[in-house]
């Protein structure tokens, strides 16, 4: 039967004993670095294994010193439980009180805290030790937990320390690694002679199989899982909670490094803007709006800062929690209900957390309704969908954006989103909330109302402009088309060809324009094929430029007239005529010349008539002659 996967992590101020205390309860060394050990503390991340005939736990030591502390960041974040440990010959010291704080910003749920070093004090040193750890953790998730004094080096109390921690992880279900995207935060990258590159972290959720392709982000490099480790041991593959080292071999170790997570290809996205709720510690100092912040995210540690999009007035207060926005100055790979923590960019000093949201939304404004900004929070995925979906509005949201935003699979989010009540099915996998169908029906209605008051003489709109004024650029095709055809059921506008008609809509002029399309239509057609140049009109009639080329291209769209070459146009009675005439020649063939004789042509109107002609199959090219067809 298959071993339970938990990964605890320790937390505690310097030199409380928290490496000593994972060897004697593994009998591993945690620390691996030459200085740790020349100088006896721990600088960075550490592991270690603890087997049991039920458990595979995983061990994640994390250094004390302030100055480490965003290397103790990069290692607890994926964490089931957390070892609490404080020095009974010290008790609560400064980074007791900071890894604790981060502790519950992360929202670990459980845990045990091991008072070390005990037989150096009397019994009532560790009772008045115990005392202080109960008010530290009073109404927290450790209220309550077991608080038990140990010895790393006489062994006392380490059997209770155990049969606590099992306690502790037995209350934590096991990890999603069947519904959940693969997602392995790197802490850690390196080369092994004969292998090249390797990563190694806690594979927060999902699974990948020996050989897989796998994708590392930010950065895109892609690569196969050529071999994977959990826990020191070979297998073929590796599942949330468990210890991983993943052999990537072609990619360069100079492309790797911490605070990168590897990933299944196409199933994650990265983002610089990070709508979460931030919670600001009760003893930080006010917070002002775009103050600059280290955002630790998983292994991540990024820069940036935020806006508040509630009503939150420019201050956020101790104590206090808002919805914000992050603009990070570099790319991140988040997913709704990750964790995150903040901290001062100088002091580096930690203040506050939070849960992302969304990791993909647009800039949201200040004074966005606290109604959606909750639903983000708090909503079903069902509610957050039709949400988002909303907020996309025309862009629509693809099947791939909410496993992107949420980190669940196909299949999961497929069984859960069965009925979408707000929502409208589009193409393959693509939805547009009924609102912003509803929005852009008003839309059309109020741009084809401006566009034919602008417009007098026009009977129809142009497809092309009217989908670049009102759909936002590279929209999904399929989208554009379903909009179109909603418009059309709906008897706002008829599609033909490239234009759109008003259902309704009169295809005559009326009033003086339609007086002067009269006017130019029976000079086009008493001219014959000897019609006027648009220049020559102007000049002759009494009306603006604007009037007469605006009722010239009116006639043309309506077939009366057709534009033959630049400036140049012939009635279509006139055209038709012309093909009779040459219909009488049919089989003969002539020239330019002889075409231009037969109807007293200049060469201006000769040539593009007769492409016109060759266009249309009356003639046929044949060297410098046509032959009639």
């Amino acid at each position: 039967m298959p071993r339970t996967k938990r990964v605890v992590g320790t937390a505690g101020h310097i030199d409380h004993g928290k490496t000593s205390l994972v060897k004697a309860l593994t009998g591993i060394d945690a620390d691996r670095l030459p200085e740790e050990k020349r100088r006896g503390i721990t600088i960075d991340l550490g592991f270690a294994r603890w087997f049991t005939d039920e458990y595979q736990i995983g061990f994640v030591d994390v250094p004390g010193h302030e100055r480490f502390v965003k290397n103790m960041l990069a290692g607890i974040g994926g964490i089931d439980s957390v070892l609490l440990v404080v020095a009974a010959d010290e008790s609560i010291k400064p980074q007791t009180r900071e890894h604790f704080a981060i502790c519950r910003l992360l929202a670990i749920r459980t845990g045990v805290v091991a008072i070390t070093k005990s037989d150096l004090v009397e019994p009532e040193i560790i009772e008045l030790v115990k005392l202080e750890v109960e008010d530290l953790v009073a109404g927290s998730f450790l209220e309550g937990r077991p608080i038990v004094p140990v010895s790393g080096t006489t062994g006392k109390g380490l059997d209770d320390l155990r049969r606590a921690i099992l306690e502790s992880v037995a209350e934590i279900s096991d990890r999603d690694s069947a519904t959940r995207v693969f997602r392995l935060p790197i802490d850690r990258a390196f080369t092994m002679k004969g292998f090249g590159s390797v990563v190694t972290g806690t594979t927060y959720s999902g699974e990948v199989a020996s050989d897989a392709e796998v994708e590392v982000m930010p950065g895109g490099d892609r690569s196969r899982a050529r071999s994977i480790q959990v826990h020191g041991e070979s297998r073929s593959s590796a599942t949330a909670g468990e210890r991983t080292s993943i052999n990537l071999a072609d990619i360069p170790l100079d492309r790797l490094h911490r605070g990168q997570q590897l990933v299944q290809p196409g199933t994650v996205r990265e983002s610089q803007i990070i709508t979460a709720r931030l919670d600001l510690l009760p003893d930080a100092k006010p917070l002002r709006e775009q103050t600059r912040l280290r955002f630790h995210h998983l292994a991540s540690e990024l820069l940036g800062n935020f806006r508040f999009v509630d009503a939150t007035d420019g201050v956020l207060q101790p104590g206090r929690s808002a919805f914000v926005q992050f603009r990070l100055e570099s790319p991140v790979v988040a997913v709704a209900g990750d964790r995150f923590v903040v901290r001062r960019y100088s002091p580096a000093l930690t203040i506050g957390g939070g849960v992302v949201l969304d990791p993909l939304l647009p800039k949201l404004s200040r004074g966005t309704r606290e109604e959606l900004l909750e639903t983000l929070a708090s909503g079903s995925l069902v509610e957050r969908v039709e949400l988002v979906a909303r907020i996309e509005g025309l862009r629509g949201l693809s099947i791939d954006s909410v496993r992107a935003r949420t980190g669940l699979t196909i299949p999961a989010l497929r069984a859960e989103l069965k009925k979408l009540p707000h929502l409208e099915k589009v193409g393959n996998g693509r939805w547009l909330h009924r609102d912003a169908v509803t929005d852009f029906r008003r839309g059309s209605i109020e741009f084809l109302d401006r566009y034919f008051k602008s417009n007098r003489m026009a009977v129809t709109v142009p497809k092309g402009e009217f989908v670049q004024k009102l759909i936002p650029p590279h929209t999904d095709p399929a989208i554009v088309e379903f909009l179109l055809r909603d418009l059309s059921s709906e008897t706002i506008v008829d599609v033909r060809g490239d234009v759109l008609e008003i259902p309704g809509r009169s295809k005559t002029l009326g009033g003086a324009e339609g007086e002067l399309a009269r006017m130019i239509e029976n000079q086009f057609l008493e001219a014959g094929l000897n019609s006027p140049a648009v220049s020559v009109l102007i000049k002759a009639m009494p009306h603006r430029p604007k009037m007469i080329e605006g009722v010239i291209a009116f006639l043309v769209k309506q077939g009366i007239l057709v534009r033959i070459a630049e400036g140049v146009y012939l009635h279509r009675d006139t055209i038709a005529a012309a093909r009779q005439t040459m219909a009488a020649h049919k089989g003969e063939t002539v020239d330019v010349g002889q075409f231009k004789e037969l109807f007293g042509l200049s060469r201006k109107v000769a040539i593009p008539l007769l492409e016109l002609f060759d266009r249309e199959g009356v003639t046929k090219r044949v060297g410098d002659a046509r032959q009639v067809l």
